[in-house]
C-alpha cells in the first residue's frame, strides 16, 4: 500500500474525494432531470413546498436514526430556518413520491468516483480488493412485507431480506454495489449480478474479489473467467476430494471438474495460527510472483472487512431502523445507508492519510487511524450543509473541517490481534460502541 504523507487536506494537488463527491451529488440533485426521473408521478414536487424535492433528499441523508420529528426539528435549526418544520406524516408523504432510484443514482455517482483512479485509493499491486458477502437484514415483520420479502426463521419467524454488497475492502468499505432481495434469494445469485456490476465499471482485470466458502461453484468461477474477473474463494472441506488430499503448505496448479464442469485452478493450502487449515482456491492468471505463497495468505485476511463494513452499516449506521414500514421506504434506507457509508469512507480515507501523514516519524508504539464513529458524528449535520451550500467554497470549507477534525480523534490499530470467540448472552446495547447518532 502506498501513502501519500500530507498535513492537510488543502495540500492535495487533485481534489478530495470526498469533495468531489458532494460537488456531484449537489449537482445531481439540483438537476431538473433527476427531479423528474426519480419521483413517482408528473404532479410530485411541482409546487414549492416547505420541505420540497431538494429538502427531501437531503433530509434522508442525514444519518436519520432518531424520531422523525426529532430529525425534521433539527434540519430546519442547521440550515438557519428554525422558524419552518412540517410533520412527520408529511416528511412520509413526501417520500413516498420518491422512487428509490432518486437514492440508487446517488450511489451509483458515489461508485463511478471511487472506480476512477484517485491518489487516496489504494491498490494491492496494482489490483483493487473487492468481497463479496450477505446479511440478513431485519425488517417490520408486517404480513405485506412477510410477503414481499419473506421470513426468517421458518413459518414462525419474522419478515427479512437479504442484503448483499459489493465492498473495496482496503479502501475504508466502500461499497461498490448493492443487492437487495427476498431473503430465499441465493448468495450466488447476487454475486452474479454483482459481477456484472464491476465488469460494467471497467476495472474487472484490475479486480480481485474475495469470497467465503459458500459461494464456490463451476458456474461462479466460470462466470468470473468470462468477464476477465480475478479471485480468490475459501474451500470448504469436502467440496472436491483431490483438493482435500493436498498436503500442508501446497501451492499448485491443477484441473478439477465439479459438476463436470472442467476447470484450471490454483490451489492454496496453509495452517492458520490456531491449528485449522485453510484451502484457498485462486485464479490461476494471477502473477506468481506478485501473488506468491505468502501473499495470498495475506490476501486472505483481507475479507474480514466486509464483516467490519456489516457491523458500520447494521450498528453504527443503523440500517435495520427503517423510516417506514413498507418496501419503498426501506429500498430507500437502504440506498440512502450506502450512500452515507461511501461518503463516510471517503472522509476516512482523507483523514486517515493526514494521520499517516503526521504520526510516520513518530515513535509510537501503534500507528493511527481515524475513530469512526466520531467522524460519523462530525457527518451527521455537516454533510447536509455542504450538499445545501450555494457556494463552492463554502461546501468545501465544510468538508476540509470534517475531515481535518476525525483526523485528531484518532484509536490506535494494533496488528495480529486474535482471541478465541466466546458466545455470550448478546445485551441490546454494545458496551464498546456507543452510537454517534
Amino acid at each position: 500500500m502506498v501513502y501519500l504523507a500530507q498535513e492537510s487536506v488543502e495540500e492535495m494537488d487533485s481534489p478530495s474525494l470526498l469533495q468531489k463527491a458532494t460537488e456531484t451529488l449537489k449537482t445531481r440533485i439540483n438537476d431538473y432531470n433527476y427531479k423528474i426521473d426519480v419521483r413517482q408521478k408528473p404532479s410530485n414536487f411541482s409546487r414549492k413546498g416547505i420541505l420540497g424535492f431538494i429538502n427531501t433528499v437531503v433530509l434522508t441523508l442525514n444519518f436519520c436514526a432518531r424520531s422523525i420529528q426529532v430529525e425534521i426539528d433539527d434540519f430546519f435549526e442547521v440550515i438557519g430556518k428554525p422558524e419552518l418544520t412540517v410533520t412527520s406524516t408529511g416528511f412520509i408523504d413526501a417520500r413516498a413520491k420518491l422512487k428509490p432510484e432518486a437514492f440508487s443514482v446517488l450511489l451509483d455517482d458515489t461508485v463511478k468516483l471511487a472506480s476512477n483512479a484517485h491518489p487516496l485509493l489504494k491498490t494491492y499491486n496494482g489490483y483493487r480488493i473487492f468481497a463479496i458477502d450477505g446479511s440478513i437484514i431485519i425488517l417490520e415483520n408486517t404480513e405485506a412485507l412477510r410477503g414481499q420479502f419473506g421470513v426468517c426463521g421458518g413459518e414462525k419467524g419474522i419478515a427479512s431480506a437479504r442484503l448483499s454488497t459489493l465492498t473495496d475492502v482496503i479502501n475504508s468499505g466502500i461499497i461498490m454495489d448493492v443487492q437487495l432481495t427476498k431473503c430465499s434469494v441465493g448468495e450466488r445469485e447476487s454475486a452474479l449480478c454483482h459481477h456484472k456490476k464491476l465488469e460494467s465499471l471497467g476495472i474487472a482485470d484490475d479486480s480481485i474479489i474475495l469470497y467465503d466458502r459458500g459461494y464456490i461453484s463451476g458456474q461462479m468461477v466460470n462466470d468470473l473467467n468470462s468477464k476477465a474477473i480475478h479471485y480468490v474463494f475459501r474451500l470448504r472441506k469436502g467440496w472436491n476430494k483431490d483438493i482435500d488430499e493436498l498436503e500442508i503448505d501446497t501451492d499448485k496448479i491443477l484441473g478439477i471438474k465439479p459438476n463436470e464442469i472442467p476447470l484450471i485452478v490454483r490451489i492454496v493450502k496453509f495452517q492458520l495460527d490456531n491449528g485449522e487449515i485453510e484451502t484457498l482456491l485462486v485464479d490461476p492468471k494471477l502473477p506468481a510472483d506478485i501473488f506468491t505463497f505468502l501473499n495470498m495468505q495475506e490476501i486472505y485476511f483481507y475479507r474480514w472487512g466486509i464483516e467490519s463494513n456489516y457491523r458500520v452499516l447494521k450498528s453504527e449506521l443503523q440500517i435495520e431502523n427503517f423510516t417506514g414500514t413498507n418496501s419503498l421506504f426501506i429500498k430507500q434506507d437502504v440506498y440512502a445507508t450506502a450512500v452515507i457509508l461511501n461518503l463516510t469512507a471517503f472522509a476516512k480515507l482523507e483523514s486517515d492519510e493526514i494521520i499517516h501523514g503526521r504520526t510516520a516519524l513518530k515513535k509510537n508504539k501503534y500507528q493511527q487511524k481515524t475513530n469512526l464513529n466520531l467522524l460519523i458524528a462530525q457527518m451527521k449535520n455537516r454533510l447536509i450543509c455542504a450538499l445545501l451550500a450555494v457556494c463552492p467554497e463554502e461546501s468545501s470549507r465544510i468538508i476540509d473541517d470534517i475531515v481535518n477534525k476525525a483526523s485528531r480523534r484518532t484509536i490506535p490499530i494494533r496488528p495480529g490481534r486474535s482471541f478465541p470467540r466466546i458466545v455470550r448472552h448478546r445485551s441490546k446495547f454494545s458496551k464498546c460502541r456507543k452510537r454517534a447518532i
